[in-house]
């Protein structure tokens, strides 16, 4: 048998941590719809309780995460991973923690900012978040399959950069519809720009891991 393929067998069969990553990529997903409700609540309502509640959820997910890496990191070196498949899952988890850590920063940037979001933007706004959710859901289905080795990590990787292109294009028309509203000044088109793109980041770091992530599953085909 083909070593990095025996390599992954025996991380399949480590039973803690495949919980462990289990666990995390549960709570890419979960702290992916937070972020997607927190936005709808600040749009409806601004600044209130219950949006500052959705965004401390989504810094206890960041968190427990940060312990979780660390502790499959650990574990990783207990067990007879080989090498190079151990930087490849610790690669792997790094990049798709990534996400959650750009969630939990743009609802910061939210509750420190408190933009005024006119409400002719509300639809782009929640357009491009359900977009940017949806990428980062196809990742973590990717990141699935990587580790459970079902063969059906081609077609979500797919998803990933179809998303990614189609927050790419809805983050250039909202940012054409921000700069070319005449009631606005320009201070606040900045502002709102800013927040567009702290939102469309997201995506761009989902594609960037779905690309380490395509040469990874090529690498353990051989």
């Amino acid at each position: 048998m083909d070593d990095k393929i025996r390599g992954f067998t025996l991380f399949k069969k480590t039973r803690e941590i495949d919980s462990k990553i289990t666990e995390f990529l549960n709570n890419i997903s979960e702290g992916g719809l937070l972020f997607e409700r927190a936005v709808d609540l600040y749009l409806a309502d601004g600044f209130t309780d219950e949006f500052n509640k959705k965004r401390q959820e989504v810094s206890a997910f960041e968190v427990r995460n940060d312990q979780l890496r660390r502790d499959i990191e650990s574990q990783l070196y207990e067990h007879t991973l080989l090498p190079d498949s151990r930087a490849d899952v610790l690669l792997l988890l790094e990049g798709v923690d990534r996400t959650i850590n750009k969630y939990e920063s743009a609802l910061f940037m939210y509750s420190n900012e408190k933009p005024i979001i006119p409400d002719v933007f509300d639809a782009a706004f929640k357009e491009l978040v359900e977009t940017v959710v949806d990428c980062v859901e196809a990742l973590v289905v990717s990141a699935r399959s990587f580790f459970a080795m079902n063969g059906e990590i081609e077609n979500s990787l797919h998803k990933v950069m179809f998303f990614e292109k189609q927050a790419d294009q809805q983050g250039t028309t909202l940012k054409s519809a921000i700069f070319d509203n005449p009631e606005l000044e320009l201070a606040h088109k900045l502002q709102l720009k800013f927040f567009e793109q702290a939102i469309e980041e997201i995506s761009d770091i989902a594609e960037d891991v779905a690309d380490s992530l395509t040469v990874m599953a090529v690498k353990r085909s051989f």
